[in-house]
């Protein structure tokens, strides 16, 4: 069994045309049919995919398609877990009342079982006070909230380092204890500090996406894990945008099955070359399931 922890279902009109051309930035012109999409990804073994757009609207007038997610939700109930996705700060600067709003209704109204935030990519810093009614109202529901809280590889402008800082994270970590998160990406580049924070939280999770191509340094990072002994909360997550934008070729099963096989053979592989300890199949399969179905309460 495979969980793809993280991937978003875009729609090209969710972008804004404008706003990306003004920073020089590309983004999916073509909405990728979904139907496709689910073939491919159970071809490749995946039975659940948590998923999501990604509230840019801040900075980048872009919501990726919120309403999209739902529609896919609802043609394959049984294959996505749906994410709402918000800021906690609007265009002024001030508490994201409209975004609110929009969370309590996603979630007791639409079936949202978790929240994106990506305080980097709409610039303000994750422990402001205009979050913490987004944090009370996840904590209170016991749905998790999934942080972008990492650097951007490529144009530095959509999420400078500035807000990107793991103390801010940890700040809410103390104030939440019980909160279930979610870190994209290995918290790159601070995967160790990431760790140590959930060394000390159960509840505080991490996945791979974007991680698979820098080879050796996500398997030194695995290793770190093991030896933090968090191995259990990093989970297989894909990325999934769109077909043939960023690192999604035409067809998404052959870029799963790459890093399906990456996780599954290839780092033990590397460990092995680099006198590391290698992974056990218990671990191997937490990665590839197990763990985001203890995150995400799915029964397996």
């Amino acid at each position: 069994m495979i969980i793809d922890a993280h991937m978003h279902l875009a729609e090209s009109s969710g972008f804004s045309a404008e706003t990306y051309g003004k920073y020089g930035m590309s983004f999916p012109e073509k909405t990728t049919d979904v139907d496709f999409l689910v073939e491919s990804y159970r071809r490749a073994g995946v039975e659940k995919a948590v998923a999501m757009g990604q509230a840019m609207r801040r900075i980048f007038d872009t919501s990726f398609g919120e309403e999209y997610v739902m529609e896919c939700y609802h043609k394959y109930p049984d294959f996505f877990i749906p994410f709402c996705s918000v800021e906690a700060v609007d265009k002024g600067g001030r508490f994201n009342k409209k975004d609110f709003e929009y969370l309590k209704q996603a979630v007791l109204e639409n079936g949202c079982r978790g929240v994106l935030m990506a305080p980097p990519f709409s610039h303000y810093h994750s422990n402001v006070n205009a979050a913490y009614p987004f944090y009370e109202f996840a904590d209170e529901q016991g749905i998790v909230v999934q942080f972008h809280h990492s650097a951007q590889i490529g144009k530095a402008i959509l999420a400078p380092a500035e807000y990107t800082s793991l103390y801010d994270l940890n700040e809410i970590v103390l104030d939440f204890p019980n909160l279930r998160i979610n870190v994209e990406h290995l918290g790159y580049p601070w995967a160790e500090q990431l760790f140590t924070q959930m060394a000390t939280d159960e509840n505080l999770y991490t996945d791979l996406a974007m991680c698979y191509d820098r080879e050796v340094s996500t398997v030194w990072n695995l290793v770190l894990a093991k030896e933090y002994g968090v191995i259990g909360q990093v989970m297989f997550a894909t990325d999934f945008v769109a077909c043939n934008f960023d690192c999604f070729g035409a067809d998404p099963y052959d870029d799963v099955m790459r890093w399906v096989e990456y996780v599954t053979k290839k780092i033990n592989a590397i460990c092995k070359a680099s006198g590391w300890p290698l992974f056990t199949g218990k671990e191997i399969d937490g990665i590839m399931y197990q763990n985001a179905a203890r995150l995400h309460r799915i029964q397996v």
